[in-house]
């Protein structure tokens, strides 16, 4: 297969991606051994995904500017690199400020990484079929989870969390070098003629030619408060079920780790062929998919947390998961597609910024504080409960996305 074939680059960047949520969600599954192994309270164990969310948020426009300035694929290599190599000085912090620094250095890696990916497959494939590109590359993220779950449950259990962490970030010290024998794509390559002319580079130019388009507007909204959510339900679902059903860690990581990865795979993939077919059919059917998936949800996220027996929870956590990952694809699809070829990577820039630094940066600390005080079974259903209120901010914003897709093909 050749270096510059867009399947090699969709295979290169699929697999890492797979890695980068591993290495993520280790700590979630092995956060009840680290607060105990640390005796740290909830809160504190929450900061660990906090302060890795922060950094990411933060550096993720810098890597945008970057990004659309220089050669991508060294700046994600470099960025995978970087994670590995902390995620294993995760495994050896001494102590809980080593590790909560190591964890925040992960995210400068992820952000680097990111940021960048997405505008490098949306020059290899043209605007018809980036939904379902972008579909495939994001269902590595319940994949990634999933093992994140499975080896941090497993490894943990057996030999204890600090060996989890060595397991999983060691790969990607190697792995990272595989993105440097790649060709990259122009820029704008799929684009049609004149949809790439020449952005502003300024900082407030570029911000007012964003916040000019009202569809990147609400898709950022809507990723804020699905981020919110997602983020702060990841880090302490394994918790949960370990401490409110009484399930066994290396068995409560496990299971909702293998209901995450066929339903995230099942329903990645899923919305992103839908999101595609209903395209040509129904005008905005990107943000009508991802709000109506995301609106539904409530109604098996509710049996997900309240149900006391296992026989109902762990099928509505399966259905509950399914229609959250649907909206991945369409949605990123959706911001592709309106962004000319030299502001989609600062246009992803400032969207995952934003929506982690309002989003998942808080929410697990925020769960943290409240369990501390009431338990986790309240603030993990109010925090479920949200994921409706993105749904409608995306029916609401769907004639906006009709008319900036409209807007860019006029150029």
């Amino acid at each position: 297969m050749r270096r510059d074939s867009p399947r090699a680059i969709l295979t290169v960047l699929t697999g890492l991606n797979a890695l980068n949520y591993l290495d993520r969600y280790v700590g979630a599954a092995t956060l009840p051994l680290m607060l105990s192994s640390l005796a740290i309270s909830d809160a504190a164990g929450g900061l660990l995904q906090s302060a890795f969310i922060i950094t990411y948020a933060l550096v993720c426009p810098f890597v945008g500017w970057v990004g659309d300035r220089s050669p991508r694929l060294r700046l994600a290599a470099a960025g995978v690199f970087v994670w590995s190599v902390a995620t294993v000085a995760s495994g050896l912090a001494p102590t809980y400020a080593v590790l909560l620094l190591a964890r925040a250095i992960v995210g400068v890696g992820e952000a680097s990484y990111a940021v960048i990916t997405p505008s490098v497959l949306s020059d290899c494939y043209p605007p018809e079929r980036r939904a379902r590109v972008l579909g495939i590359f994001y269902a590595a993220i319940p994949v990634g989870s999933a093992l994140g779950y499975v080896v941090g449950g497993l490894v943990g259990a057996a030999l204890g969390w600090r060996a989890a962490f060595l397991l999983a970030g060691a790969p990607g010290m190697l792995l990272a070098f595989v993105l440097l024998l790649l060709v990259e794509p122009p820029r704008g390559a799929q684009d049609a003629a004149g949809a790439g002319a020449a952005t502003p580079l300024s900082l407030g130019a570029s911000l007012r030619a964003l916040v000019a388009r009202r569809s990147w507007v609400s898709n950022t909204v809507a990723q804020v408060i699905y981020t919110f959510a997602m983020g702060g339900l990841a880090t302490w679902m394994p918790t949960y079920f370990v401490r409110e059903r009484g399930i066994p860690l290396a068995t409560a990581a496990s299971t909702f780790g293998a209901i995450l990865v066929a339903a995230g795979f099942l329903g990645t993939l899923l919305g992103g062929r839908l999101s595609d077919a209903l395209a040509p059919r129904m005008a905005g059917a990107h943000f009508v998919l991802s709000g109506v998936s995301l609106a539904a949800s409530i109604a098996f996220t509710l049996p997900a947390v309240l149900a006391p027996s296992p026989v109902v929870f762990w099928p509505a956590t399966f259905v509950t998961l399914l229609l959250l990952f649907m909206n991945i694809g369409p949605l990123n699809a959706a911001m592709a597609n309106v962004l000319p070829a030299d502001l989609r990577a600062r246009g992803f820039a400032v969207t995952t910024s934003v929506m982690h630094l309002l989003g998942d940066a808080a929410s697990p600390w925020l769960i943290g504080v409240a369990s501390d005080a009431v338990g986790l079974t309240v603030p993990v259903l109010a925090t479920g409960s949200l994921l409706v209120v993105a749904g409608i901010v995306l029916l609401l914003g769907r004639g906006s996305l009709v008319h900036d897709m409209r807007f860019l093909r006029c150029f």
